[in-house]
């Protein structure tokens, strides 16, 4: 099994890190602070960060065009602005449910929106998985943590995760029409205290799951079930991952603070942080939002 040992990036206080993306146009990486209600994009060469702050809890993420990014806040699904902070409504999400909010959601190869929703404490079967091409419809119903996404390089399969199910299934995938089949469980995570969480995959069809309580992002054959492979992140809140940067070959990985105790934050003082690392091999590159 291949070891690899993240480098910190940046040493900030994120409370809640997610929603990983490579952003190519820019040559920046894409990220946000959901409980900080906080938008970033960070150049891997320079680190020089810029960020853009939401007002309200931002659960995930795309590029679009130009200097607009699609972006899904708690309870509403919009166009941003980077560069002036503007913010554009296309639709809102559960508008009668006010203990949801957005967690991780990525575009598929269409330019579709794949969405997750989740109660605010992470109760179980709260949440629902979405697709948005332009309208708003509910593909799987009663989820508990919404999580990581992702489509093969042939756009026949999807993988999914929802977090507490402690394990990543796969879809049988249709492109043409944004519809999903054949459900079936090719990773499973026995240990009840380490849970998946964001996910992103290489041109080998390996996924990178990022392992909350794990403090490292695995990589998982899905044909076999097994983990080749680990980064050792060195703080235990790992929560979502990318790969992209020089080459398309370097992992970046977002953590989070929230809910370590005082005893745990002096333990380990970079949750919270960014971390990369070079892993030697190619990521896919990231759907942009394409309105249908």
């Amino acid at each position: 099994m291949k070891i690899w040992n993240a480098e910190l990036l940046v040493q900030t206080k994120l409370i809640l890190g997610e929603a990983a993306i490579w952003h190519p146009e820019w040559n920046k990486f894409l990220y946000v602070d959901i409980d900080g209600e906080k938008v970033y994009a960070i150049d891997p060469q320079t680190r020089h960060t810029e960020e853009v702050s939401t007002g309200k809890k931002v659960g995930t993420v795309a590029p679009v065009s130009a200097d607009i990014l699609l972006v899904a806040l708690q309870g509403s699904l919009g166009l941003l602005n980077f560069k002036n902070g503007e913010f554009k409504e296309l639709t809102t999400i559960e508008p009668g449910i006010t203990t949801n909010r957005s967690n991780d959601g990525k575009c598929d190869p269409a330019g579709r929106l794949w969405l997750g929703t989740m109660d605010l404490n992470a109760s179980l079967h709260q949440g629902a998985l979405y697709c948005f091409d332009g309208s708003l419809r509910k593909v799987i119903d009663k989820t508990s943590v919404s999580n990581g996404l992702c489509w093969t390089a042939d756009h026949q399969t999807m993988y999914y995760i929802d977090s507490f199910e402690y394990n990543i299934r796969a879809y049988d995938f249709d492109l043409k029409n944004g519809l999903i089949s054949n459900e079936r469980i090719v990773v499973s995570i026995t240990d009840p205290d380490i849970i998946p969480d964001g996910m992103s995959i290489d041109e080998e069809g390996m996924l990178w799951v990022a392992m909350w309580g794990g403090g490292s992002v695995n990589r998982y054959n899905p044909v076999t079930g097994e983990m080749i492979g680990t980064v050792n992140v060195g703080v235990p809140l790992v929560t979502s991952c990318a790969l992209g940067g020089k080459n398309m070959q370097q992992l970046f990985i977002t953590t989070a603070s929230k809910g370590l105790s005082e005893e745990e934050l002096m333990q380990f003082p970079d949750s919270g942080s960014l971390f990369i690392v070079d892993v030697g091999v190619c990521g896919l590159p990231p759907h942009p939002y394409q309105p249908q």
